[in-house]
């Protein structure tokens, strides 16, 4: 009985041993300029899969940037939003797409302006769609696109 309990048992290890190694990801690629052996950071944040563009980064990214926004309704004419440093953002990332390009975001965002006297308040929100590279170890907003980014006018809560 002995005999037999510890030959199970050394089929069962050498059979252990003859699993194959884990195949590499299929959807990372090495970067041909960096060679064999040295850390490739963009090789890194892709095989990780944790872009790390969070929403306290595109809300100080999109400062300046300015993008064509309709009114809700589409009653009013349609306008170009500049963000600025000093208004209300809150930023929610919906989607993350890791391209060969960089990455790819869809973030819903509310925003609002600071009006002075005698002038209306505007909010604007919805979703838009940013475009990032990665140069220089750094993600770096190249692009935004207006999904459903549209402005209203009136008090705002």
């Amino acid at each position: 009985m002995d005999r037999t309990v510890l030959s199970v048992m050394a089929i069962l290890f050498a059979l252990a041993g003859c699993v194959p190694a884990p195949e590499s990801s299929s959807n990372v690629t090495r970067n041909p300029a960096v060679p064999a052996g040295n850390p490739d950071p963009l090789h890194f944040v892709q095989e990780s899969g944790k872009p790390e563009v969070a929403a306290e980064k595109i809300g100080s990214d999109i400062v300046g940037r300015v993008v064509e926004v309709s009114e809700l309704t589409g009653a009013g004419p349609a306008t170009e939003w500049t963000f600025d440093a000093d208004e209300f953002r809150q930023v929610d990332i919906l989607e993350k797409h890791l391209t060969e390009k960089g990455l790819t975001l869809v973030i819903f965002m509310t925003t609002r302006n600071n009006p002075g006297p005698d002038e209306d308040h505007v909010q604007v929100s919805g979703k838009l769609q940013l475009q990032y590279e990665r140069r220089a170890g750094q993600w770096i907003l190249t692009t935004i696109g207006n999904l459903t980014f549209r402005y209203s006018v009136g008090l705002s809560a």
